[in-house]
């Protein structure tokens, strides 16, 4: 019984040591593509909401590593639309401009090659006009899935997909698509 035992002992360390005693793999080539962290990145991007009025809507959007080793990014969005509104002295029909601005945390999920899957959540006020006159002010909030393809090291395709909650009607998802511009790709600045 302690031949067996240290017949075990011995074959144990030997495999320790072999596998210790290993080289290290090759250094990966570099590509021109990054990998995990995402670049930090500026988007302009359409939307459309079933349930908005109007359906299609525009917007900007930065996104950031915020502990890029972990795949934790935020972002900050701004949607902007155009409402039609009634000037309340005149009579005449116009078109307002009306607002949000969220912040959001999202977490990569998947990475392969140049694709990319986050999900997280946003929220932030939203401003519209008040009638007759003032302006109100609405709480936006939403989970967020998205999905960024890689064109070239500098432009991106985002597809973020928001679902808001109605109440009494359940989730509305809205679909919006853009482009983003790494901002590490662009050319320095060039001093005088």
């Amino acid at each position: 019984m302690t031949y067996r035992i240290a017949v075990i002992t011995v074959l144990s360390v030997l495999l320790a040591v072999c596998g210790w005693a290993q080289t290290p793999a090759p250094a990966p080539t570099t590509s021109v593509f990054p990998t995990i962290p995402l670049p930090t990145a500026i988007a302009a991007f359409g939307a459309f909401n079933q349930l908005g009025s109007p359906r299609f809507t525009a917007g900007f959007s930065a996104i950031y590593p915020v502990v890029g080793s972990a795949g934790v990014y935020g972002t900050t969005t701004a949607d902007v639309f155009p409402v039609q509104a009634v000037d309340p002295t005149t009579k005449r029909n116009f078109y307002a401009i009306s607002a949000s601005l969220r912040q959001g945390v999202h977490k990569d999920i998947l990475d392969t090659g140049r694709l990319s899957f986050l999900l997280g959540g946003d929220v932030g006020p939203g401003f519209s006009q008040a009638q007759p006159t003032g302006i109100n002010i609405n709480l936006s909030t939403s989970f967020v899935a998205t999905v960024m393809y890689q064109l070239n090291p500098t432009f991106s395709l985002i597809v973020p997909v928001r679902m808001l909650y109605v109440s009494g009607a359940g989730w509305n998802p809205v679909v919006e698509a853009g482009f983003t511009i790494n901002l590490g790709t662009l050319p320095k600045a060039k001093t005088p």
